[in-house]
């Protein structure tokens, strides 16, 4: 067939789009949105030159009309149920790195909690290496100072807080408390 552009756009037509809409070899533009069309067929990527990305235009957007949204390999254009139509691009992270937000946001915050870690147990290290030197030295007074300032700490804070855990020496505690 020699069908250049199809639009059908607002016609209220439902259900499954039909199979031979993939076999237009000559397509350019094919526009179906606010329609209810619940399934495409499988339609060859089109030639954005001339109609760039309003070429293939459905209701793939979310949210969609439907209980789950159109799903459209080739559309370059997708229109959500609020009748907003939203260009078919890759993301800056998709294109750069090849992850979605998704995974990306998982590999962040994955990556933060691992630096978060190993900032926290070289600041206790440093602490303890510190104080190894510093113990010979230390005074009974000192000391004594230290446990009043825990002790008022703990009764300001609360011993059953989560924020107790930073006023004892103990690695665990100071796990439960970043955790």
């Amino acid at each position: 067939s020699k069908l250049t552009y199809l639009r059908l756009s607002y016609n209220a037509f439902t259900g499954v789009a039909p199979e031979s809409l993939g076999e237009l070899t000559q397509l350019q533009l094919l526009q179906l949105q606010s329609n209810r069309i619940t399934k495409m067929p499988n339609i060859p990527q089109l030639d954005g030159s001339i109609y760039n990305k309003s070429t293939f235009v459905t209701d793939c957007g979310v949210p969609s009309a439907f209980d789950e949204a159109l799903e459209c390999e080739h559309c370059t254009m997708c229109c959500n149920a609020n009748e907003d139509c939203y260009p078919q691009e890759d993301t800056r992270i998709a294109e750069h790195l090849g992850l979605s937000y998704s995974t990306f946001a998982v590999l962040f915050i994955s990556c933060f909690i691992a630096l978060c870690c190993i900032v926290a147990l070289s600041l206790y290290l440093f602490s303890k290496r510190k104080n190894q030197g510093n113990a010979l030295t230390l005074t009974t007074s000192t000391v004594r100072r230290l446990e009043e300032d825990d002790k008022y700490a703990l009764s300001r804070i609360g011993k059953a807080s989560v924020y107790s855990y930073f006023v004892t020496d103990k690695v665990l505690g100071w796990l439960v408390a970043f955790a």
